[in-house]
């Protein structure tokens, strides 16, 4: 078998059917064969079977880099045409999960949560909404490692053991906590040395920046009205430096207040019994948006808590994965994570 091989096939448990027009009305399933040793690979832009694809010129440095680098990996490794632009699957491929690791977990998860087509999510390999499943449902078969990993990346707490890992996660009813339809990436509880109970809020971004502000829409009122709950328990919770307001409703720092403060809506709800949280944004260290504003936001924490949100680059991130694991399935899926989304100059 090649390193990377799509295999066809006339029947195969627990794979997708696609439909074959060549051949009538006969299905075929689609097994993808992740790349062995794609961090070694180099692209023959001279020998490439399948297209690189139309790319956006519009695109800010990183952006284009990143939208290159999916499109490489389509028509290099996945070896599937282009839908559009060079970074987005045809239905066909996307149906067949190959936005996705197909092992560890992942597909399932994805599938338990988001089990109907969505073009942007299945589809597109440049936008983030995909890869908290690639990066983090493995680690649900593995909590053990999940423990080490976040020990070693982050400040300010010692966490005893992992308990539970979620994938796009919002507190229920939605009224009681923020009520709107602000949601984690991924939702991480664990306990602390002492058995209190925590959980990370992970914020997972790519190439995105901050976006505007819909004029008369629930958040513009939400951010603006001192009886917002935004604005409440920024309040309540005594998290921020006098006149912070202003600059936290700003365009590129709002998103992360949002996150923020869904984490601590839920530490100050009953229900849960949660003493610590931190909110936390994977991002690669190319994005120099998040570079910028996480220390930005930090700046307006008072000093004891700075540690509430955290940034983790996807190169540490990695790199922490692979330092903390031996089993050969991970070593893997790190490979593949580190070959789908780390670019290099």
């Amino acid at each position: 078998m090649p390193a990377s091989t799509i295999c066809f096939v006339s029947h195969c448990r627990g794979l997708s059917p696609v439909p074959s027009r060549k051949f009538g009305h006969a299905f075929f399933f689609l097994r993808y064969y992740p790349p062995r040793n794609f961090s070694n690979f180099t692209p023959n832009y001279s020998t490439m079977k399948y297209k690189l694809g139309n790319q956006y010129p519009f695109d800010d440095n990183f952006k284009a880099k990143a939208r290159k680098h999916q499109s490489l990996f389509r028509a290099e490794i996945l070896q599937v045409d282009f839908n559009e632009y060079g970074n987005r699957l045809k239905e066909m491929d996307a149906l067949n999960f190959l936005n996705f690791y197909p092992e560890l977990g992942v597909i399932e998860t994805l599938k338990g949560r988001y089990p109907k087509y969505s073009k942007g999510l299945y589809a597109d390999m440049l936008r983030s909404e995909h890869i908290p499943f690639n990066v983090f449902a493995p680690l649900k078969k593995d909590l053990n490692l999940a423990q080490r990993v976040f020990n070693q990346l982050l400040n300010k707490i010692e966490i005893k053991t992992i308990t539970n890992i979620e994938i796009e996660y919002a507190p229920k009813p939605a009224s009681q906590f923020l009520d709107d339809r602000t949601s984690f990436d991924a939702f991480v509880e664990f306990l602390t040395a002492t058995d209190e109970k925590g959980f990370l809020g992970i914020e997972v971004k790519y190439t995105e920046h901050e976006y505007k502000l819909k004029p008369d829409s629930k958040e513009s009122k939400d951010v603006d009205s001192p009886d917002s709950l935004y604005i409440q328990i920024s309040k309540n919770q005594n998290l921020f430096f006098s006149g912070a307001q202003s600059l936290l409703k700003s365009d590129k720092l709002r998103q992360i207040w949002r996150n923020h403060i869904l984490g601590e809506s839920m530490l100050i709800h009953p229900s849960f019994n949660f003493k610590h949280f931190i909110s936390v944004i994977l991002y690669p260290e190319g994005n120099n948006h998040f570079v910028e504003v996480i220390p930005e936001y930090q700046s307006l924490l008072l000093p004891n808590q700075k540690h509430k949100l955290q940034g983790i680059t996807f190169e540490s991130y990695f790199d922490a994965l692979t330092t903390s694991n031996s089993d050969v399935a991970f070593k893997k899926w790190i490979k593949y994570l580190q070959s789908r989304y780390i670019i290099h100059p």
